[in-house]
């Protein structure tokens, strides 16, 4: 779900820290132990779910060592070697199950996957605790099955809640396998533009410059979701912020666009991140983000990008009436447009 490895190692390192402070909070605040509300058992399962196996594995194998060096608990043995086990399994199951399988892309898969981590994350704990009983003899920990029945609180908040998160990030952003063919569909020259709307492409828009941006806006089709466009330069991103979309792709991006949409507080992701976005010959800035560059109000940047486009077709009519073929704005061989 999350795409780059730089924001992989972000968020999991955010899940590390959350499995360091609800185990405290749940402690020291509630007075509840680990074995019952199974607090670091959830940070390691959406490592998993959000960030792949690898991110999933790591955050598992950590997140114990790290509250037993730091809290003492769980106890450096024997729990620490049982938790470590069980804990790994459940990222990397996870992990695999969601990005690696067609249940990540089944619209009720998280379920099954969480179901089958957990049960994979037992048998992990009880591999462990069964080894390490036959070489240290009796253990000061709970068997397997006296370990899931105290735990049964936990286990109902893991149902509940991991779900909830997983789809809720899932309708913020659009799948891989989603991302990909929106992607190709703009490669092939398909579309300029796709929107997609709880991981489905749901339209697209074809056209040159920000023309089949400023149509979706107008028809209401930006209004919480993904878009996925050829070219986001600052013009394009006010529009989109003007739409209320969630997140944006863009195959080339500007720094101005890609600052502008963090700015307004939409998630943004790009293949290539350009300085500006020129105009066809190359040789200077886009005419669009020439119009939109010392304005940063998105309704004010709308009219005079609609100023601006209003004045180009002026001027192509001007000089070359009755009947023009236009292949231009912002660098981009698009298909005809007739102009009478």
């Amino acid at each position: 779900m999350i795409r780059t490895n730089t924001q992989k190692l972000t968020v999991a390192g955010m899940l590390m820290a959350a499995g360091l402070l609800l185990p405290f909070a749940f402690a020291h605040g509630l007075g509840v132990q680990g074995t019952v509300l199974l607090p670091m058992h959830i940070p390691v399962l959406l490592a998993g779910f959000l960030c792949g196996p690898l991110y999933g594995a790591f955050c598992g194998l950590l997140t114990p060592a790290l509250n037993t060096l730091l809290t003492g608990m769980p106890a450096a043995f024997p729990m620490l070697p049982i938790m470590t086990a069980e804990l790994t399994t459940y990222g990397l199951v996870s992990g695999l199950l969601f990005w690696k399988t067609p249940l990540g892309r089944k619209k009720f898969g998280v379920l099954p996957t969480l179901a089958t981590a957990m049960l994979c994350g037992r048998i992990s704990y009880w591999a462990m605790f069964e080894a390490l009983a036959a070489a240290f003899g009796e253990l000061k920990a709970l068997p397997v099955l006296a370990a899931v029945t105290t735990g049964l609180p936990g286990i109902v908040i893991q149902f509940l809640l991991i779900p909830a998160v997983v789809e809720a990030l899932r309708r913020f952003r659009p799948g891989e396998d989603t991302l990909r063919s929106a992607v190709n569909l703009i490669r092939e020259g398909t579309a300029t533009c796709v929107v997609i709307r709880e991981n489905r492409i749901v339209r697209t828009g074809t056209g040159m410059g920000i023309g089949p941006v400023i149509q979706l806006y107008e028809e209401g089709a930006l209004k919480d979701v993904s878009v996925v466009d050829k070219i986001v330069g600052k013009a394009a991103a006010m529009v989109f912020v003007l739409g209320g979309a969630k997140s944006c792709y863009g195959v080339t991006m500007s720094k101005s666009a890609e600052a502008y949409l963090k700015a307004h507080h939409i998630s943004t992701a790009s293949d290539t991140l350009v300085e500006i976005i020129t105009d066809r010959t190359g040789g200077g800035i886009c005419p669009m983000e020439q119009a939109v560059m010392e304005i940063d109000d998105p309704a004010e940047g709308l009219v005079a990008l609609k100023k601006r486009l209003e004045e180009l077709r002026s001027k192509i009519r001007d000089n070359f009436y009755p009947v023009v073929r236009i292949r231009w704005l912002c660098g981009d061989p698009r298909p005809e447009i007739h102009i009478k």
